[in-house]
Order: C-alpha cells, then sequence, then structure tokens
C-alpha cells in the first residue's frame, strides 16, 4: 500500500511538474470584458491628444493582458491583419500585421485577450515586421 501511495505521487508530481502552459490569446468583444478594461478603452476614444498609431495594452495582471488596436492602427485602406506572439527566455513579442486593402470597414476596432505562461522582464511590438511602439499602457 505504501509503495502504491508513493508511485501515485511520484507520477502526481511528474505530470504536474511537466505541464507546459503555452501563451494564448483570443479576440474578445468589448462587451464581454470587465469594467476596468471598458474605461480603459473609453479613455483612449474620449482622449483629446492627437492620433497615435492605435496600439494599446491593458495589463489586467502580470499574466493577464488586453490588446486594444483602433482605427489608427491601420493604414490607408487596409484592415486588421493577424496577430502573433512569440516568447523567448526573458520577453514576449507581439507580431502584429495589416490585413489587405478592404472596400468597406468591417470592423472598427480588434481586442484581444493575451494569457501569459509566465511573467516577462521585456515586451516589444513589431507592425508589418518592424519594431513599433505601444501608444499607451494602462494597468
Amino acid at each position: 500500500m505504501r509503495r502504491l501511495l508513493v508511485l501515485i505521487l511520484v507520477i502526481g508530481s511528474i505530470s504536474s511538474g511537466c505541464s507546459n502552459d503555452e501563451v494564448s490569446f483570443s479576440e474578445v468583444s468589448i462587451d464581454k470584458v470587465k469594467k476596468d478594461v471598458k474605461d480603459f478603452i473609453l479613455h483612449i476614444e474620449t482622449s483629446e491628444s492627437n492620433k497615435g498609431n492605435g496600439i494599446y495594452m491593458f495589463n489586467d495582471s502580470e499574466k493577464n493582458h488586453y490588446l486594444y488596436l483602433n482605427q489608427d492602427f491601420l493604414e490607408s485602406k487596409n484592415g486588421f491583419g493577424s496577430l502573433d506572439i512569440k516568447v523567448d527566455d526573458n520577453s514576449w513579442n507581439l507580431y502584429l500585421s495589416e490585413g489587405s486593402e478592404v472596400t468597406e470597414l468591417v470592423d472598427e476596432y480588434k481586442l484581444y485577450k493575451i494569457k501569459l505562461n509566465e511573467e516577462y522582464e521585456y515586451m516589444k511590438v513589431f507592425k508589418n515586421g518592424e519594431e513599433t511602439y505601444f501608444q499607451t499602457i494602462g494597468a
């Protein structure tokens, strides 16, 4: 009985120690997020400051973030493209791209919920392959 208990403990610790949480993200609706995220977006959209690059980050916690892209992100008549996230030892990198030219406005914004597998020291953002910056980061 004792050996069985030890075996169960060893297998349990190995399986939990080897779990590999991955970085994940999903597109979400503004209607489905918490009030502090909504307030952050409302402040951006009602701010009288000059237009920026349209890339905003809200840090909900060390591992949960919201990426907000508005129309200022788009150049000419392009639509919103794709998002990819890559991590290394001490940083996580966001790769954003614009979509192809569109004839009518499909989306006014994009909002992504990002879940990280651990805390990172650095965060970088790239647009169409070139490093850029976040217009605003909030918490």
